[in-house]
C-alpha cells in the first residue's frame, strides 16, 4: 500500500467558516464601521448650539431659533428698557415671492400669511428668511420670473 495526501486543490476550494479569528475581524470591520458612521458625534449638545441661533447684540444671551417675538420683546423690557427692538436684535426679513413681498420681523410675516412659529411657514410657497432686506428682494427677483427689480417687490415694516 501507497500513501496518498489528500488533494489540496479541493481542500483548499471548501472554507470552513466560523472560527474565532473570523468572527474577530468580522467584528472589527463592524465596529469600524460605525465608529466612522458616528464621527460627527451624537451629541445633542451640538444640535442645541444650532439652534440658538438669536444673540441679544448688547448682552450676548443666546436664544433658541424657534423663540417667538413675544419673548424677545420681554427680554428687552426687562434687562434693555432703555433700548430699542433694534439695538438688541439683528432684523430679520422673511421674503415671500407669491405675494412678492418682504416682511421686516418674522411677526409681520407670520400675521399676514395666518400662521405663526410653531406651525412654520406654508412648505410650497418657497418663503425664505434673510439677513438683510437687499438679499430677500433678490430672492424674489430670481423666484418670481416676471420680477425684473426692486421696484416689483413690496416691502412692509
Amino acid at each position: 500500500l501507497q500513501y496518498t495526501p489528500p488533494n489540496r486543490e479541493a481542500s483548499s476550494q471548501h472554507k470552513m467558516g466560523g472560527g474565532n479569528a473570523q468572527k474577530s475581524e468580522i467584528a472589527r470591520q463592524r465596529n469600524a464601521a460605525r465608529a466612522a458612521a458616528n464621527a460627527g458625534g451624537n451629541s445633542q449638545l451640538g444640535q442645541k448650539e444650532k439652534a440658538m441661533s438669536i444673540k441679544c447684540k448688547i448682552c450676548k444671551q443666546a436664544f433658541m431659533c424657534t423663540q417667538n417675538e413675544q419673548d424677545l420683546l420681554n427680554h428687552i423690557s426687562g434687562k434693555h428698557a432703555k433700548n430699542s427692538w433694534d439695538d438688541c436684535f439683528d432684523p430679520v426679513f422673511v421674503a415671500v415671492p407669491n405675494s412678492a413681498t418682504v416682511y421686516k420681523g418674522r411677526g409681520k410675516a407670520h400675521a399676514a400669511l395666518g400662521t405663526d412659529n410653531k406651525k412654520g411657514y406654508p412648505k410650497d410657497a418657497n418663503i425664505e428668511e434673510f439677513d438683510t432686506k437687499e438679499a430677500a428682494v433678490q430672492h424674489i427677483i430670481n423666484a418670481v420670473s416676471y420680477i425684473n427689480d426692486e421696484e416689483g417687490v413690496t416691502y412692509e415694516e
